[in-house]
């Protein structure tokens, strides 16, 4: 049985993703020869045998990576049976090895002169990412084999699936349990021996909960334990054993236990990918293609709308990379007036222009150096800036103001824009050469209302985290709130979810939030068309707006008053001045 070729479709995916990111072809074939996956030439040949005198049989057999880069005679190659019609350049073949059996190989390869440069340029980075992508398959496998395994003995499949950090549920076809593992009884809070779990159906235990395939979609849902009610993340799957009997597995987390995963870091320093909060199909596929951009060093541009998160992104790839140890440094670029971004990206020599000083400034690029630089808002970048940028990343060297040697720099580029710098290229508002050297790796980060399995999840963790900051008992989101949420567009994304959650705590006096609590212009936006919606900004000044209105209606509109307000808010008591001016 070749376990491969059952999750053929998501190997082709991957291998699509990783092509598409690399610029180099891919392949997997299993331990039969037969290619599973593969994209450019070997694209034509899926479902077809290798030869047994191949590379790839040598790999199997041998179980040893082979890099074929530089010998353009390699012995094998001549002799293999396909040599006359192959148009493989060069190649890197791994094994993929589950449980000490070799059940295929993985393989990048070139097919032309571009490729052929890059595979031997960048051979370090191209071995890692084979190496990750060689993992991630048999770790699906390992996941596949344990799920043939339900009809074994029971201490056996017990001591598989408590080795899962999920929660896990197994029932018959009559819908009682057979298998639950401790991370499942200790995140439901169950008493194992005093429930009696085993054999009970699973109605008794979770009051409200159907076993329904989700077709390998996770879900949100309110479990009934007891008198509790227990928010999970869930997905179910329908298991044919044996031809016959047919098993239900569930695996889930709990939300609580995966927002205290995200919560985890306590400085951006430490941000990793599992502190991203989404767990749709559409951010998992992003987050699967930055983890594998992370590996390489190239450069990376990350595309969204205002909100997405891609400061979060850049923190975790740079966390995930092997410049970990090293600075990570962020500069946003329509933050800085124009006459000074030159000297904060390149640094400044002493006494190079009036106001400097007199010991001269390193810039973002030394600061950065070994490290990570992520410039946000690219787009908003000078244009005769642009060309010096263009020149640092061609030559890794720059010049500070004022300066007359040029200083080496070793710096990883994330760049990132909610503007589209394509269209800024059409209208000769960015730099085309400049354009291709920041989009060698595009990665485009999903709006909020891409993302509607995320809106509640996304809820419930700044509902913590907002709740723990401003000293408030928890909180939660009714259900009539919640059907709005899901409903509603997000056209400010996660940073708009935050602030409504922030004005609802502020005026929610009970423990749930309802409709109520929510800022006028939300429940007003609802019934506008998407043409309609103001902007962000807006948005956010009719919020700060109604804020003050009702602080002014609680504590007055007395000097005392505003005092407390200011406290209130944190703010200084001339800020809240300029702000009661504007309003």
């Amino acid at each position: 049985m070749s376990y491969l070729k059952l999750i053929d479709d998501k190997i082709q995916s991957q291998c699509e993703s990783l092509s598409s990111l690399l610029n180099i072809e891919t392949t997997v074939v299993d331990e039969n020869l037969l290619r599973i996956a593969g994209t450019g030439d070997f694209f034509h040949s899926i479902n077809e045998n290798s030869p047994e005198n191949s590379l790839f049989a040598k790999v199997l057999k041998s179980g040893k990576e082979e890099l074929n880069l530089y010998d353009k005679k390699n012995p094998i190659c001549q002799t293999c049976n396909n040599s006359d019609t192959c148009k493989e350049l060069k190649s890197m073949i791994l094994p993929i090895k589950v449980e000490d059996d070799i059940i295929g190989v993985v393989s990048f390869a070139s097919f032309n002169e571009t490729q052929d440069e890059l595979i031997v340029k960048k051979k370090e980075e191209y071995l890692g990412m084979l190496r990750y992508f060689a993992e991630s398959i048999e770790k699906e496998i390992v996941s596949i084999k344990m799920v043939n395994k339900l009809n074994m003995g029971i201490a056996e499949i017990n001591g598989i699936i408590n080795s899962i950090n999920k929660g896990i549920i197994i029932l018959n076809k009559e819908q009682r349990i057979i298998y639950i593992n401790s991370k499942a009884i200790k995140s439901l809070n169950i008493d194992f021996s005093a429930d009696k779990i085993i054999n009970k159906k699973i109605g008794n235990i979770i009051k409200n909960f159907k076993a329904e395939d989700t077709n390998n979609r996770e879900i949100i849902g309110s479990w009934k334990i007891g008198d509790r009610l227990k928010k999970v993340l869930y997905k179910v799957n329908y298991t044919i054993l044996d031809n016959k009997n047919i098993s239900t597995l569930i695996d889930f987390d709990t939300l609580d236990e995966i927002i205290n995963i995200a919560m985890t870091y306590n400085s951006n320093d430490e941000t990793t990918f599992e502190n991203i909060i989404g767990r749709s199909q559409v951010m998992q596929n992003v987050i699967e293609k930055a983890k594998i951009a992370a590996k390489s060093d190239s450069t990376i541009f990350l595309q969204g709308t205002s909100g997405t998160g891609k400061e979060l992104f850049a923190r975790s790839i740079h966390n995930a990379s092997y410049r970990k140890d090293g600075p990570f440094v962020a500069v946003n670029c329509a933050a800085l007036p124009e006459n000074l971004i030159e000297s904060e990206l390149f640094g400044y020599e002493k006494g190079s222009f009036t106001g400097a000083s007199q010991k001269g400034k390193a810039g973002k690029f030394e600061q950065a150096n070994n490290g990570t630089l992520f410039l946000d808002e690219i787009a908003d970048l000078p244009l005769h800036l642009q060309a010096k940028l263009l020149r640092v990343l061609q030559d890794k060297k720059i010049d500070r103001i004022g300066g007359s040697a040029q200083i080496n720099v070793n710096v990883r580029i994330i760049s990132a824009a909610h503007k589209s710098l394509e269209e800024m290229v059409r209208n000769s508002e960015f730099r085309e050469d400049l354009y291709y050297r920041l989009n060698v790796i595009p990665l485009h980060l999903p709006s909020l209302k891409d993302r509607e399995e995320d809106v509640l999840l996304c809820s419930e963790y700044i509902i913590k985290k907002l709740c723990k900051k401003m000293n408030k008992p928890l909180k939660h989101i009714s259900k009539d709130v919640e059907t709005m949420f899901m409903n509603y567009s997000w056209p400010g994304n996660v940073r708009e979810l935050e602030n409504i959650l922030e004005y609802a705590i502020n005026f929610s006096f009970v423990d749930e939030i309802t409709s109520d609590d929510l800022p006028e212009y939300f429940l007003k936006s609802k019934s506008m068309e998407t043409d309609d919606l103001k902007s962000l900004d807006d948005m956010t000044r009719e919020y700060e707006k109604e804020i003050l209105k009702k602080l002014l209606t609680k504590y007055g509109n007395t000097t005392e008053g505003k005092r407390k307000i200011a406290e209130k808010l944190g703010m200084s008591i001339t800020t809240l001045y300029r702000k009661l001016n504007d309003y």
